[in-house]
């Protein structure tokens, strides 16, 4: 799948959001809120990195809950990346998948917490109850928190690049924007160096 599909398939998908799954039959029926497309977009940007890496080794986990002990005395926590990525039993990558920053424009805060959730939980043994068992995993001493926003617009564009400098100083968080405002054209278009550094990221 190459980046220009994957854009056009999320917006075909965003365009038909609106529409009724089954159609009216005839009635009145008429939808009000649009579908919402997250849960499609985790699923293509699952696709997306899988068909470009093409690892057999590699598996993908869709929004699953990872269960771990931070310590063998207290209670299992859990946690749900949009999409883990495990390799040999290592869970080498945790992306948080966002169609646009609407539901956050000021996102320091909420990174600062995730640096500090990752720090935590690096190297340390954890599960996957996948298929009725249980998969023992360990979380990579490398994993980072890998924010990927599809759409980075619904947000004001200064406040966007303030927010990027400000977490560069956040050692286990990594951003990328994959459909981005260019100033010099005045327009959206597909941003590079985002999808690159995702796949230079699992690659590696």
């Amino acid at each position: 799948m190459t980046k220009q599909e994957f854009i056009s398939k999320i917006e075909e998908y965003r365009s038909n959001s609106s529409n009724l799954l089954e159609g009216d039959g005839g009635y009145k029926i008429y939808r009000g809120m649009a579908h919402v497309i997250s849960g499609y977009a985790e699923d293509l940007f699952a696709l997306y990195i899988a068909s470009n890496i093409k690892r057999e080794s590699v598996e993908f986990f869709v929004d699953k809950v990872i269960s771990m002990k931070l310590d063998e005395n207290q209670r299992a926590i859990s946690f749900k990346p949009d999409l883990s990525v495990v390799e040999d039993s290592i869970m080498t990558h945790y992306f948080d998948v966002k169609t646009n920053m609407g539901w956050n424009r000021d996102f320091v805060p909420y990174l600062e917490e995730k640096n500090k959730f990752i720090e935590e939980i690096k190297g340390k043994k954890a599960w996957i109850n996948f298929k009725g068992e249980r998969q023992d995993i360990c979380i990579s001493e490398r994993i980072k928190y890998q924010m990927t926003i599809i759409y980075g617009w619904n947000i004001n564009q200064q406040k966007l690049q303030d927010n990027l400098e400000e977490i560069k100083n956040l050692p286990n968080i990594d951003v990328q924007i994959l459909y981005s405002y260019n100033l010099a054209s005045d327009s959206y278009e597909i941003n590079e160096s985002g999808f690159d550094n995702v796949l230079r990221s699992v690659k590696s």
